[in-house]
């Protein structure tokens, strides 16, 4: 969605502005600690350094979340099994889009291991759109990290491949992989297959006690599972712009809004229940949630915020014209960067090379600021168009996120699609800015901040 490297700093440099507050204000609350601990030495106190930040927020933590002092923390997995979680996703996307997942059982050799389970997706009208793959239980030499795959993408199959096989001895256009008539037209379409795959814990050997997810784990499912509703949803006649195949600052949105999902109380309702009793998530838990939240917002949010809007800032700056001058050195690149743009500033004289330890330096390849990006939009998109005097399963709201945003894939410009989901005449609309993309777009985007952040509990 950016066009050039001088939008994307724009976008940046906005949000660390918008951000800049709330970290002046956390580091505020950290240092009258570092304060009350020096007046106990009798000494004066030197200014809030970097190595300060996560023995004062943990200090903070101890004496002031409420999560903390309570044994509702570690009781929550007892109500996310993994089971009741992915039968809320299905109810979830019901409510949102019409479609549910129903398990399929497969035939042997059909999956690379037993541990994997096929979902078919289907509409109310029980036409087939999808089939996933969930591969979600560790084991030995399997990946930790979540996953989604498309195996094969959603496309039309032309005339000509299905006058080939009428005259071939295949019956099958498609390689005997699935097809189905879509909706409305009369044409053949290759359905898309995905593979989910998670590290989630085995159920015990007895089979007593089911997979327990962790919040954070169950966000991470519902992430994952944002990507895969994607390819799902996503109408395209070409296989090369289906689903996930978008702009690389585009593609997270419907992952990262899917987050917001997880701890929303009315998706809470559809999933969360104790393994053992069927008890409901009860209030006092949900409550002890939200401040969890909130004590992770006030005292470490903003700052966990500016760390990656200044590796963002990094990435560019590492990939512009700067290694190819004479004299180029990382090190010092790094320490100016953040001696001008973070709240802690860098100590003087610093010999550290911090960035050598940053891999995605290589991964993302001036591509790092996507996730905020996409961070900022689905945190506008979820508080203007999911809650909004709505609730979040609202299926009105479910059916324009899917025909702005997720129908088209990569087949439509990602503005157009952010601009179709606020409305023609959302005020960051104005005159087309936000439809037209550009460097004004990004400004206003950097500009709505980033709204709540994931935290593990």
């Amino acid at each position: 969605m950016a066009k050039s490297p001088e939008a994307v700093n724009k976008f940046l440099l906005a949000l660390n502005s918008s951000n800049r507050e709330l970290t002046q204000n956390e580091i505020a609350k950290l240092d009258v600690l570092k304060m009350q601990d020096y007046a106990k030495l009798g000494e004066e106190k030197p200014p809030f350094a970097p190595w300060d930040h996560a023995y004062y927020v943990e200090k903070y933590a101890t004496m002031n979340d409420v999560s903390r002092k309570s044994r509702a923390i570690s009781l929550f997995s007892s109500f996310f099994s993994l089971g009741t979680v992915m039968q809320g996703l299905s109810r979830l996307f019901t409510r949102l889009y019409g479609v549910r997942l129903v398990p399929k059982e497969t035939p042997p050799g059909e999956t690379w291991n037993p541990d994997v389970r096929r979902l078919d997706v289907v509409d109310e009208s029980n036409n087939h759109l999808a089939v996933i793959y969930c591969d979600l239980f560790t084991r030995p030499g399997k990946s930790p990290i979540p996953t989604h795959f498309t195996l094969r993408c959603s496309r039309a199959i032309s005339a000509e491949e299905i006058s080939e096989a009428a005259m071939s001895a295949d019956t099958h256009p498609n390689d005997g992989m699935a097809t189905a008539i879509r909706p409305g037209t009369n044409t053949l379409y290759q359905l898309p297959i995905i593979a989910l795959v998670c590290d989630f814990s085995n159920p015990s050997l007895d089979g007593r006690e089911p997979s327990l997810l962790s919040k954070h784990g169950v966000q991470t499912l519902f992430h994952e599972m944002g990507h895969a509703i994607h390819s799902v949803l996503a109408r395209t006649d070409f296989q090369t712009i289906a689903g996930t195949r978008c702009a690389t600052d585009f593609v997270e949105l419907p992952s990262v809004i899917m987050e917001s999902f997880a701890t929303s109380p009315e998706v809470l309702s559809l999933y969360a229940r104790h393994w053992e009793t069927d008890q409901a998530l009860p209030e006092d838990m949900i409550q002890t949630m939200r401040l969890n939240q909130e004590n992770y917002e006030t005292i470490q949010g903003a700052m966990d915020n500016e760390a990656q809007i200044m590796m963002a800032l990094l990435d560019q700056a590492y990939h512009d014209s700067s290694p190819l001058q004479p004299g180029f050195d990382s090190t010092q690149i790094f320490h100016n960067l953040y001696s001008q743009h973070a709240t802690i500033f860098d100590p003087i004289n610093s010999q550290t090379s911090w960035q050598g330890y940053f891999g995605h330096l290589f991964n993302y390849g001036a591509s790092y600021y996507s996730y905020l990006f996409d961070r900022a939009i689905a945190s506008k998109i979820w508080a203007e168009t999911f809650q909004e005097g709505k609730l979040a399963t609202d299926r009105e709201a479910g059916e324009k996120f899917k025909n702005e945003v997720l129908r088209w894939g990569g087949g439509r410009d990602g503005w157009q699609c952010v601009a179709g989901v606020l409305g023609d005449q959302h005020p960051a609309n104005a005159n087309g800015k936000l439809s037209e993309g550009g460097e004004d777009a990004m400004l206003e985007v950097g500009l709505w901040g980033l709204g709540q952040n994931r935290s593990e509990m």
